[in-house]
Order: structure tokens, then C-alpha cells, then sequence
């Protein structure tokens, strides 16, 4: 059966968000590192919310692994876990994502972007100094003469 994904003049598509990604026990263990015996317990004493269900269908969201991160980063620290709790009880999903963010990720790599046309632009992740390959720019110096000739003969065909 083939779908027709042409809509009518005027139309209006409806957009749906996907629905959050659910954990099963194992996804939750795998993907925090943290056993299930230690999941449960930190449910039991309030540091988690239960789970979606009950028994071997219970499901998790990104709620729960974001929270399991963040307790074991502050476990790192050395806090206890009625601080943990603490902490946890005054931060939203956002907050949490935010620290774990900050404290987790690596700084972004600078790139640098060439406009070479109004419809085409080349992007080139901009190495320190020391790491400035001369084959590289080269290569890039290259790209970009050919690109540039080839937009520049598509504008005179388009508009001589």
C-alpha cells in the first residue's frame, strides 16, 4: 500500500513528538552502570521514582538514568545519600541534565566557516596552532578554488 505524502493547498500538518524513551531494568543497569539491586534501592529510600509498571514490563525514562548519573557523581564527591536526597529533591529533569552537562561533557571544538556562496558554506573544525597541518590547508585551499569556480560558472549560467 503506498502512501500519498502530498497534501492538499493550504493544509496543515500536525506534528507529533516522540513519546520518551523507556528503559527496561537491564537498559537502566547497562546504560548507568549501577546494578539493579542498588536501583531498587534507591527507589525504596526516595531517591528515585518508582517505575512505570510492575515486575519484569516495569519501564524507566530519561528522568531515572539522568537522576542515577547525578547521584553517582555525588556519591564521587563523597556526599551522603540523605545530602543526595536533598539535593535531588529541589532539582527538575533540566536541572539535573544541566549539571550533569557542565560537569561531564567536554568543551565544543571551534570550527570555522567559509561562505563561499549564498546557498554553500564549508566547515573546517580550526586546530590550534601547533596542529596546523600545511597538507591540510592545502587541501582545503584547493576545495575551495575548485568550488568557488564551479558556483562562480552555475551563477553565469543561471543569470548571463
Amino acid at each position: 500500500m503506498s502512501i500519498d505524502r502530498r497534501l492538499p493547498a493550504g493544509s496543515v500538518t500536525r506534528f507529533e513528538p516522540p513519546r520518551p524513551l523507556r528503559y527496561t531494568m537491564p537498559d537502566l543497569e547497562r546504560e548507568s552502570g549501577i546494578p539493579a539491586r542498588t536501583i531498587r534501592y534507591y527507589i525504596a529510600e526516595g531517591l528515585l521514582q518508582p517505575a512505570y509498571g510492575r515486575g519484569p514490563t516495569a519501564t524507566y525514562d530519561s528522568d531515572h538514568l539522568l537522576r542515577l548519573r547525578f547521584i553517582q557523581y555525588l556519591k564521587d564527591e563523597r556526599l551522603s545519600l540523605s545530602d543526595i536526597q536533598e539535593r535531588l529533591s529541589t532539582l527538575t529533569p533540566d536541572d539535573i541534565a544541566t549539571a550533569l552537562k557542565v560537569e561531564l561533557e567536554p568543551s565544543a571544538e571551534p570550527w570555522r566557516h567559509y561562505a563561499l556562496h549564498a546557498d554553500f558554506q564549508i566547515m573546517v573544525r580550526d586546530h590550534s596552532v601547533s596542529r596546523r597541518d600545511p597538507a591540510r590547508e592545502q587541501a582545503f585551499d584547493l576545495i575551495v578554488e575548485y568550488a568557488r569556480s564551479v558556483l562562480d560558472d552555475l551563477e553565469r549560467r543561471t543569470h548571463g
